[in-house]
């Protein structure tokens, strides 16, 4: 399968020599933006490609991620925003697809998971170091703001007092009486004390409540049959003029992956999926509504002519939510058509409001 589309937000990647100041040359990553990131870095080592992450960067947080000697040649950068923030998942990528392990630290010798697992696939970007610069390096992860660290640090706070539900006003890096007000309630309600200052202590607390918030909201696949199950969704646009469909998430038995972030809108969603048997592959029955798809990695529009824009047609199996802010659909080896001809709908369980299990 093709590596996957990311969605970029805008971003610039700078590598900064600093100048030799001994014997020993380190690697940091520099976060300037107002996002909590979880960052990673590929590079060579003993002639294999590895991957290393996840590292996370509060805002305005610099972080040593190779203290070992640095040598000269190309090295790799990626980070995304922590899934609390609310809205699209921004990223800070480029053009060269690498492997990473999903939600867990890893050191990743093995680039070739990604070929049975795409969305483990992330976008990273270039970073040439030359034996002319010498000297530690740093990437700044930065934005459209140019904030300093101090600044990113406010912008930070403000973002996370936001997406836990504080007034903040404008994200702005300005550390004025709103935001000093705001903060002050956050600690005092969290018993972090009472007083209005920044620290590791309260960026950590607003980072941990947002996550576990975002972890309450979305929509979530649960593979419950004894075979993996190949995985696409429909959801409607962020305009609510039509729907785009994607794939592919790859589903073990016992395993659960979120397939959309936050909560959930009225409308409803479609499920497709493909159970892998041996000799054969099963299609989810019940399907009521035709989208695009693809044997590889996709996203593509409703108003598409998939046929003539390369892709293939599959009918989709209509989900209605309810108004739920989350909802769980769990395929079960008897929603599959065993003689992978489309019928009348067998019998499905779904669950709303409910978080998969822990993988």
């Amino acid at each position: 399968m093709l590596k996957l589309t990311i969605r970029l937000a805008a971003f610039a990647i700078v590598l900064a020599a600093l100048g030799t100041t001994s014997a020993r040359a380190e690697y940091s990553l520099c976060n300037k933006t107002s996002f909590a990131l979880s960052a990673a870095l590929g590079f060579v080592e003993e002639d294999n490609l590895l991957t290393r992450g996840w590292w996370r960067l509060r805002p305005g947080e610099c972080k040593t991620v190779i203290s070992e000697g640095i040598e000269a040649g190309r090295y790799y950068v990626y980070a995304e925003a922590i899934p609390g923030h609310r809205g699209e998942l921004k990223t800070w990528s480029g053009e060269t697809p690498l492997c990473v392990q999903n939600d867990s630290l890893f050191t990743l010798r093995d680039q070739s998971v990604c070929k049975e697992d795409p969305k483990r696939s992330r976008d990273f970007n270039g970073v040439d170091v030359t034996s002319e610069d010498g000297g530690n390096f740093t990437t700044d992860f930065t934005d459209e703001n140019n904030f300093t660290t101090y600044q990113a640090q406010v912008a930070g706070v403000q973002r996370l007092l936001s997406d836990v539900g504080f007034d903040i006003g404008a994200i702005d890096g300005q550390f004025g009486a709103t935001t000093k007000s705001a903060l002050r309630q956050y600690r005092r309600s969290r018993n972090l004390g009472q007083d209005g200052v920044i620290d590791d202590q309260v960026i950590d607390a607003l980072i941990t409540e947002a996550n576990n918030e975002d972890a309450k909201l979305g929509f979530f696949f649960c593979n419950e049959t004894l075979l993996p199950v190949w995985a696409a969704f429909a959801q409607p646009t962020d305009d609510r003029e039509g729907y785009r469909s994607s794939g592919w998430w790859l589903l073990e038995p016992d395993s659960c992956a979120k397939v959309r972030r936050g909560e959930l809108a009225a409308e409803p969603y479609y499920v497709y999926g493909i159970m892998q048997a041996e000799d054969q592959e099963l299609v989810l029955a019940g399907g009521d509504t035709t989208f695009c798809v693809s044997a590889v990695q996709f996203d593509a529009g409703s108003d598409l002519a998939c046929e003539a824009s390369g892709f293939d047609e599959a009918s989709f199996r209509r989900i209605d939510t309810g108004g739920e802010r989350a909802w769980t659909f769990v395929f079960r080896a008897e929603q599959f058509n065993q003689d992978l001809v489309r019928t009348e709908e067998p019998a499905a369980e779904v669950i709303a409001d409910e978080e998969p299990s822990e993988q």
